[in-house]
């Protein structure tokens, strides 16, 4: 610059932004930081600080970047941001111009966390109508954990300690670093192939790093398809995997799996005795009943004088022996001779005794009455029934009976 030039703070402004933007390696910056004063506007643009350690840069994103953001940014995240750095002039400010901004490291991984947790979700593999009771006396109970860890010493103390005459299977597996998945998943299909009232998988706790191997998806998917109900065990109480979605029932301890898993012996032995007295109780009751029942039936007639009663009995057999007698006896004599007048009356209604008062009947030779000289030819055998027989004749001649 000439001598008696100067700059104005406008254009000096002007001209570090010139050549902020004139350097090739700004136009594309690539920044690690931490997000901080994170102001979100109505106008849809961001603006907020980036830092570290030692240091802090103002940055901007404005809202065709910011609505591509494909996490809710706040501060504290840990985040890299894709953009240039330039000057703000009215200010005399540098900032980065962001385009472009994701987690970085264990956010990002969150991210990818809540995505594949939201798919399991919509596939219904943590509905709450699959979730299945724990056995409450199980015959065998399998763990999935780390071999030689306190985690497995505890459940297994715990479990011999409630409720001894469960079997254990103990399935030792890795439960953290990159081989842990695969392992999880061959100690549980290990697992399938026994016939387990309750499954446990379980680890002590850690940091939140050291689950990733229980946000598998095929691991969880794995487990979904798990004939025994499952226990997960991981972690500590506001540590939540996957594994723990999945399963029917999770605890924060090794401790509470052994507990859920288990009735306790004490509580059963309670239990026994409690039925027990409650069955000797009424076995008493009953006795005692059935004891005032016989004490009435005791105290009734029949087992006072039986002998009278049986004599009173014998005397009402008797009495009821000689009334059946009598009315049988009147009753034939009653049909008798209602037999009697019933064939008087028929007899004198009959042709036959008619007969027997001297009058005689006149029948052609296939027994028709003959009741007018119309009904014979002369030379006609005839028949004549009278009281004691047929007077068999030949008509040799017939006279009409003149009326009047």
């Amino acid at each position: 610059m000439k001598s008696g030039e100067f700059y104005t703070v406008t254009s000096l402004n002007r001209h570090i932004k010139e050549i902020l933007d004139g350097e090739v390696s700004l136009r594309l910056v690539k920044l690690k930081g931490e997000v901080s004063n994170l102001k979100k506007y109505p106008s849809g643009h961001f603006y907020f600080t980036l830092k570290d350690k030692n240091s802090v840069i103002s940055a901007v994103m404005f809202y065709n970047d910011a609505i591509r953001i494909g996490f809710n940014m706040k501060d504290g995240d840990e985040v890299l941001a894709y953009g240039s750095v330039s000057v703000y002039p009215q200010r005399g400010s540098y900032q980065i111009y962001v385009s472009e901004i994701e987690l970085f490291g264990q956010g990002a991984l969150l991210v990818e966390l809540e995505k594949l947790k939201q798919k399991l979700k919509a596939e219904g593999l943590f509905d709450e109508n699959r979730k299945r009771p724990i056995a409450a006396y199980p015959e065998s109970i399998g763990i999935i954990s780390a071999s030689g860890s306190a985690a497995i010493e505890d459940m297994i103390k715990n479990i011999h300690r409630r409720y001894p005459i469960a079997r254990i299977y103990f399935f030792p597996s890795l439960v953290q670093g990159s081989a842990a998945p695969k392992d999880l998943l061959r100690a549980f299909e290990l697992a399938k192939s026994y016939d387990l009232s309750t499954l446990i998988i379980g680890r002590g706790g850690g940091a939140s790093e050291d689950l990733n191997a229980f946000n598998d998806e095929a691991l969880v998917r794995a487990l979904a398809t798990s004939r025994a109900p499952i226990i997960s065990a991981i972690g500590h109480e506001i540590d939540f995997t996957l594994v723990d979605y999945v399963a029917d029932r999770r605890v924060s301890t090794p401790t509470g799996a052994a507990e859920l898993a288990t009735p306790d012996k004490r509580e059963i032995y309670e239990t026994l005795n409690e039925n027990l007295e409650r069955m000797s109780l009424a076995l008493q009751n009953k006795v005692h009943t059935l004891k005032e029942r016989l004490n009435l039936l005791a105290k009734r007639a029949f087992f006072i004088d039986p002998k009278s009663i049986y004599e009173n009995k014998v005397r009402d057999v008797r009495e009821y022996r000689v009334r059946l007698v009598n009315a049988m006896q009147n009753s034939y004599l009653i049909a008798s001779h209602e037999v009697r007048s019933s064939k008087q009356r028929l007899e004198a209604l009959s042709p036959f005794g008619v007969l027997k008062r001297g009058y005689s009947i006149m029948t052609d030779e296939s027994g028709k009455v003959i009741d007018s000289v119309n009904k014979v030819e002369t030379g006609q055998n005839v028949l004549t029934n009278v009281k004691d027989g047929i007077i068999m004749s030949r008509v040799t001649a017939k006279e009409s009976k003149k009326n009047g």
